[in-house]
């Protein structure tokens, strides 16, 4: 959870930073001037996605069992298992992806908001499934011996499209507030929250590869103002769990790119 708490930290010293900024001012100053990022601010970006997943799962289910005593008094005890390892993949592209964000701009320098998102991508997924015979000897409740043999392998490519969304808190930071500098507009963000996706079989209709967390977007871009409250703006993000959700025995993983076009007012 120490990524968690950073985060939660980051965004305070930076609101505050920013609040202390516009308090600084002169009274006459915190009037919201045009072409300023100091009020109410809103955000829709509008892109291009390509996603990637990845869930790793391991089962072992008991079989039977065979009970004996061993001549010095010991109980013997054989147990068979059945392992079923597997691995599906999933990576798509998306058009359009859709961010929607609000929230309060303070300085001239930061904007703290709400995000929420989601689409539609259309991919091919994978998966790969080993299954093992396991054997177990066991004395007096100790393993003592334990042999394992593959019995089968199964690889399937599988036609899919699947479904993404993220509800999240974050910033975003102006930090060249010189409205004649060619930089004026250049923006950084980081925001975390929820975020899950699953993928489908277009054959079938049957769900895989569902994974979800916490995660953390960051983005960089540049804004070009065209009113005195409205902007236009292209962007990149990358987005990546850093604390899944995961099932015993499932290793979760997935990240995110994207390319947007974006429409910013305050």
């Amino acid at each position: 959870m120490f990524g968690v708490r950073f985060m939660k930290k980051v965004f305070a010293v930076l609101v505050l930073c920013a609040m202390g900024l516009t308090f600084a001012q002169s009274p006459s100053a915190r009037v919201p001037s045009s072409r300023e990022h100091s009020s109410s601010y809103f955000s829709v970006n509008l892109g291009l996605s390509y996603l990637s997943s990845e869930l790793k799962s391991s089962d072992l289910s008991f079989s039977s069992s065979i009970m004996s005593n061993r001549l010095d008094g010991r109980n013997e005890r054989f147990e068979h298992y059945g392992r079923h390892d597997e691995q599906e993949n999933f990576s798509a592209w998306g058009f359009p992806s859709i961010d929607i964000r609000f929230g309060r701009a303070f300085g001239n320098l930061v904007a703290v908001h709400f995000s929420f998102g989601g689409g539609l991508v259309k991919g091919e997924g994978k998966r790969h499934q080993q299954n093992y015979s396991v054997n177990r000897i066991v004395v007096d409740d100790v393993i003592e011996s334990e042999d394992e043999q593959l019995s089968g392998i199964m690889d399937e490519t599988i036609d899919s499209y699947g479904f993404y969304g993220s509800l999240g808190f974050g910033f975003t930071v102006y930090p060249f507030r010189d409205l004649t500098s060619p930089l004026n507009g250049l923006f950084v963000g980081l925001t975390g929250g929820i975020e899950g996706a699953m993928a489908r079989d277009d054959v079938y209709a049957t769900d895989y590869c569902t994974v979800g967390g916490v995660f953390t977007r960051y983005e960089l871009g540049k804004d070009w103002w065209v009113s005195d409250t409205w902007s236009i703006g292209v962007g990149f993000s990358f987005t990546k769990l850093v604390y899944p959700f995961e099932n015993e025995g499932d290793e979760p993983n997935h990240h995110a790119i994207g390319l947007f076009f974006r429409l910013t007012r305050g």
